[in-house]
Order: C-alpha cells, then structure tokens, then sequence
C-alpha cells in the first residue's frame, strides 16, 4: 500500500470516527431536549426563563451546526472513498484542504456542544436541589 493510499484511508477512518460521535452527540441533544421539557413548569419560573430561553436557543443552534456538519463530512467521506477507488493526486492535496477544515469545525462543534450540555445539567440540578429543599421543608 503507497503512502497516499494510506493517507486515504486515514482520513476515512477519522471521518467514520467523527460521524459516529455526531450521531451521539445527536442522541444526547434529543435527551437534553426531553429533560428541558421534563422540568418545563420549574424552567418557565420568572427566575429560569431568560436562561432557559438562551439555552434551548443556543441548543438549536447546535443542533442545526450538527445537521449541516454531518452532511458535509458524510460527503468528505464519499470523496474519500472515491479517491481509494481511482487514486488521483491532483485531487488528494484538495482533498486534504477539506479534510482539515471539517476537523476544525467538528472540534468546534464539539466544543460548543459540551459547553450547552454543561449549562442545561448545571440548570437542571439547581431545579432539583430545590425540590429536594421543598420537601425536606415540607416533612418538617
């Protein structure tokens, strides 16, 4: 197998790796999404609202870089494939150009991803902290 075979197959595997972490990170943000309408009612307090607000806006967002990352890197990886198939040089350097910019915007995705899941888990444990101070209030 020559170098730029390998250099293929590399970056396919780097794709197919972070197609995989999309699609789980697209599962978690449907779970934050029920866990944000779980606790809608204790969200929608005139205390929770405005952060709530800019949370469920800020996981939209994310949600819909989401969309158009995977599209993109679901294309990355066909070129990929199609470049093992008909080795082309011409085409390998461009190649390589995409490839990079799509791994900068995956890890800022990622990024981006992680700091939204942090603040919705941060809200929704305040939330429930006081429940549990509203019942031990109410046994006593």
């Amino acid at each position: 197998m020559e170098a730029g075979e390998k250099e293929l197959y590399h970056l396919h595997e780097e794709t197919s790796n972070w197609l995989s972490e999309m699609e789980f990170m697209k599962d978690e943000q449907l779970f934050l999404e029920h866990l944000l309408s779980t606790h809608f009612l204790d969200l929608s307090s005139t205390k929770l609202y405005e952060p709530t607000r800019k949370l469920i806006k800020r996981l939209k967002e994310v949600e819909s870089l989401g969309t158009e990352l995977v599209d993109r890197t679901r294309k990355h990886d066909e070129n990929t494939g199609i470049m093992l198939e008909n080795i082309q040089a011409s085409r390998t350097s461009k190649l390589l150009t995409e490839h990079e910019k799509i791994k900068i915007e995956y890890d800022n995705y990622t990024l981006k991803f992680r700091y939204v899941k942090k603040k919705i888990f941060a809200l929704i444990k305040e939330i429930m902290i006081q429940h549990k101070q509203k019942l031990l209030i109410n046994k006593t």
